[in-house]
């Protein structure tokens, strides 16, 4: 007999909130640490070229160490300025995709059966095959079914009757992945 599970799932804010903290938690990798560490060391070689600029217009030390320092200030306030619009530009964008997908605040039924993952609501159904589910996680309570790296199927902790069902259900979803991928694997 083939399993099926049922859920009626109405996420909040607070459940996309969250999702994108877990979104943006992947996104930041070493890479991107390197990168803004890069740009932080840089106000170093900017400060040493205002004073060395400035020791070719003044022989004045106050006035040279007072253009290095200003230098400082200034790449720390560009950087500080850069970081907050970043900020905003990635809430405008989550925003955006909030708002731009109809009844995303509604009660959806999702059913995970043998074959695939389902998501109908009152205007729209969607579908993906198990081969199409890399991988299933549950953090900050909810459990997420990820389609490739940044999308996710998302289920809060309080669609599920009990711990155990959540825990269930994510054991045969794992199940379902594995089968997925041992079959294309062998393919």
């Amino acid at each position: 007999m083939a399993q099926l599970i049922q859920l009626q799932v109405k996420l909040g804010p607070e459940d996309y909130a969250r999702y994108f903290a877990i979104v943006g938690k992947q996104q930041s990798t070493w890479t991107n640490l390197a990168i803004y560490a890069g740009a932080f060391f840089m106000a170093i070689p900017a400060a040493l070229a205002g004073k060395a600029l400035a020791a070719l217009e003044t022989a004045s030390p106050v006035a040279i160490g007072l253009v290095g320092r200003f230098s400082l200030f200034a790449f720390f306030a560009g950087i500080l300025t850069l970081t907050l619009a970043m900020w905003l530009v990635r809430r405008r964008a989550m925003a955006g995709a909030l708002s731009s997908t109809p009844n995303a605040f509604d009660s959806k039924t999702v059913v995970l059966d043998e074959n695939d993952v389902s998501i109908t609501g009152k205007l729209s159904q969607a579908r993906w095959t198990w081969p199409a589910i890399t991988r299933v996680t549950a953090e900050q309570g909810l459990v997420l079914f990820w389609i490739g790296s940044q999308n996710a199927v998302i289920i809060s902790d309080r669609a599920f009757p009990s711990p155990e069902a959540r825990n269930a259900a994510i054991a045969f979803a794992r199940a379902r992945i594995s089968q997925a991928q041992s079959a294309e694997a062998s393919s």
